[in-house]
């Protein structure tokens, strides 16, 4: 037997101004063959769950592509083109296909990037057996339904449970493949768009669901999904929706998925919260006695398509008076070549942040003026550690350290998400020495980063990955859709 094992992961921000081109599947674009298999056997993506479960199958395997992009704007229409023509034309030298996909990938001229992709691999060879692993965040479609085998998502967030969420598809596959399971899926939506930080796994209300799901599955249900959907794509699929596969029974599975999307509705008010101001929060991190305290910026980090050059929660800070400060990283590369023409040790006074310029927003981004000494230059390059996106290749570009007195400042040329302290310890900065630490994470940072602190306060500043649903042009989202439409949803 022979398999085919591939990555075509991007979760799409339609507000973001970030391109997604081929190169940025990478870094340094995609990979495939033994050095994927090298890159990714060993990490804590879903690839790995895939290759593990394949491996114990006794297969032939085949790695055509492996390319993952962090969450930007829709995905260039070369790349998705020749992405999707490497998959296609794997699957005609294969029996079957294990698939790490995101589920909220938008591309320049399709919608619905998953669908789309599975329905020309399925359009090439017809009844193809294909296992997908999706992200918890998946806006799922009926293309997406109808064009795979089994489709098993996370069912944590932060992610932890990506390489079990593969091994769950490659079993699944293999039941499949073996005769003893014939799927049946079925697709629920409710119209709601959840606010993220009220998907946190381990606390209601998105608990309930989680447990609901394994109940099903404890009762006999091969797999049964709560994808509470990425909210900062503009398409007709976004939002919550539940999946469930059933052995041959399409009525169980069908009646499974309504009862769950029914109590997700009935918890639709849990899934909103109030956002507190930015001056409210600062407030209240001063007020904690010890430190570090956690300044976590909702609105700009990159692993939901933020540019993470918004500067507004650093200056609120510095404007309190709060001192013994970390931040960063901020991206902008032409304040980093400055920083590095005057060199080390060099005192400079700069513009920071604020250079992107986004559309969406509906006043831009401001950059700070600094001043202060020149602590470092250096390439940012780290293999993330931590538990979330283990082994994710990470490369910063060139970054610099600036030194105000108050502020400790990562500039760097490129993004990352707040995985992992290194992010700071390869600069030889430790975060348990500040009071403040100031990086740009929803969810992401709490695994690796809470253990470290006092506290962690979530801050709604300005930027492209904002939970401000209402403050976006919205144009292809079905409505009514809860909270935008609360009286007609």
């Amino acid at each position: 037997m022979k398999l085919a094992v591939a990555m075509f992961k991007h979760e799409t921000n339609t507000f973001s101004p970030v391109p997604t081109r081929w190169e940025h599947f990478g870094p340094g674009g995609p990979l495939a063959g033994e050095a994927a298999y090298r890159a990714y056997r060993r990490s804590g993506y879903a690839m790995a769950g895939l290759l593990d479960e394949a491996e114990t199958m006794g297969a032939e395997i085949t790695i055509p592509i492996a390319a993952r992009a962090l969450p930007s704007a829709p995905v260039d229409r070369d790349a998705f083109e020749r992405l999707s023509d490497i998959l296609c034309t794997a699957a005609r030298d294969c029996d079957a296909m294990l698939l790490d996909l995101h589920g909220a990938m938008v591309a320049e001229h399709h919608e619905d990037g998953e669908g789309e992709l599975l329905a020309r691999i399925r359009s090439v060879v017809p009844g193809l057996p294909i296992a997908v692993a999706l992200d918890s965040h998946a806006n799922i479609s009926e293309r997406i339904v109808a064009n795979c085998t089994v489709m098993p998502g996370y069912r944590t967030y932060p992610h932890l449970d990506m390489v079990e969420t593969g091994r769950m598809a490659g079993r699944l596959l293999r039941e499949v493949l073996e005769g003893r399971l014939v799927p049946v899926t079925a697709l629920r939506r409710c119209p709601m768009l959840p606010d993220m930080i009220r998907g946190l796994s381990s606390e209601p209300p998105m608990s309930h669901l989680i447990e609901a799901a394994a109940a099903a599955e404890r009762a006999g249900m091969p797999c049964v999904t709560v994808f509470t959907g990425f909210p900062l794509s503009d398409t007709a699929d976004t939002g919550l929706s539940v999946v469930a596969t059933a052995n041959g029974d399409r009525h169980r599975a069908e009646a499974i998925a309504q009862e769950i999307a029914d109590l997700a509705w009935s918890m639709r008010e849990e899934f909103t919260r109030e956002l507190e101001p930015l001056e409210t929060a600062i407030e209240r991190a001063a007020s904690i006695a010890e430190g570090p305290v956690i300044l976590a910026d909702l609105s700009d980090n990159c692993h939901s398509g933020g540019t993470m050059d918004s500067m507004a929660v650093i200056a609120a800070a510095l404007e309190r008076g709060l001192e013994g400060i970390l931040a960063g990283p901020i991206v902008d590369p032409e304040a980093v070549a400055r920083m590095i023409e005057a060199g080390v040790g060099a005192t400079v006074s700069l513009d920071i942040g604020g250079k992107s310029r986004i559309p969406a927003l509906r006043e831009p981004l401001q950059p700070l003026r600094l001043t202060g000494t020149v602590r470092s230059i250096a390439l940012g390059r780290f293999t993330v550690e931590g538990p979330v996106f283990t082994g994710m290749q990470v490369d910063l570009g060139r970054c610099a350290v600036l030194e105000t007195g108050r502020l400790t400042l990562l500039v760097s040329e490129d993004r990352v998400e707040a995985l992992d302290p290194l992010q700071y310890r390869i600069f030889g900065l430790e975060p348990t020495r500040f009071r403040y630490v100031i990086l740009k994470s929803k969810t992401n940072h709490r695994p690796a980063f809470l253990p470290l602190a006092k506290a962690n306060i979530e801050c709604n500043g300005p930027g492209v990955a904002s939970l401000d649903l209402a403050s976006f042009d919205w144009q292809r989202l079905r409505r009514p859709i809860f909270p935008l439409d609360r009286s007609n949803a």
